[in-house]
């Protein structure tokens, strides 16, 4: 599993905290799962933390934000990842979920060139937790790293309210080339019929 940098940075434009009217204080319980390594956050006084990880699928990340005080702060976020898995990505699927009602904002991918962003809001919550999604779609493919344009930088705004802790759960997955998709799938089913072949044999 080769994947390069993940860079979380809180502050405004590297994934950053930009707040209106309350400050964040802190990250804390910074975690991950899926196909995904982070090392510790790199968390410092003036509101930034850095993690960098290794991706090869599907993964997600979570944490708890303490702010100053509940009124509306605006979490920029803006991430850098290189693609190392084992196909080119054409689309990127972002979920941000939250434990309070939240407004998902200024998406948008700056390299490679041509991406669009489409959001879809966070609708009535399942279980007390609101989820919404952005749809990042190519543009360049995202190559496999080390080739150039593996590396793919978007940004997304996350406005909020209402506590002083929240809970931020942020799952992403790569969408592979429709060529390659379609090899992933060609691929399962010649393995599923090899192991029904033995089944019956047996």
């Amino acid at each position: 599993m080769n994947v390069k940098i993940l860079y979380f940075v809180v502050a405004a434009g590297l994934f950053g905290w930009s707040l209106a009217n309350a400050s964040v204080t802190g990250v804390t319980d910074w975690n991950y799962s899926g196909a995904i390594y982070c090392y510790s956050p790199l968390w410092d006084s003036t509101g930034n933390i850095g993690i960098e990880g290794y991706q090869s699928g599907a993964a997600q990340m979570s944490g708890t934000i303490t702010t100053s005080d509940p009124l509306d702060p605006t979490l920029t976020i803006a991430t850098s990842i290189d693609n190392d898995s084992s196909f080119a990505w054409t689309g990127y699927i972002v979920n941000v979920s939250l434990g309070t009602s939240f407004t998902i904002l200024s998406a948008s991918v700056s390299a490679p060139p041509g991406w669009t962003a489409s959001v879809t809001q966070p609708g009535a919550p399942v279980a007390g937790i609101y989820t919404g999604t952005i749809n990042y779609v190519g543009g360049t493919p995202v190559a496999i790293a080390p080739a150039s344009d593996s590396e793919l930088d978007f940004t997304y705004q996350v406005m909020f309210s209402g506590s002083t802790s929240y809970s931020l759960t942020e799952s992403v997955t790569p969408v592979p080339e429709p060529a390659a998709f379609g090899l992933l799938v060609l691929g399962g089913l010649l393995l599923g019929g090899k192991v029904v072949a033995r089944r019956r044999h047996s």
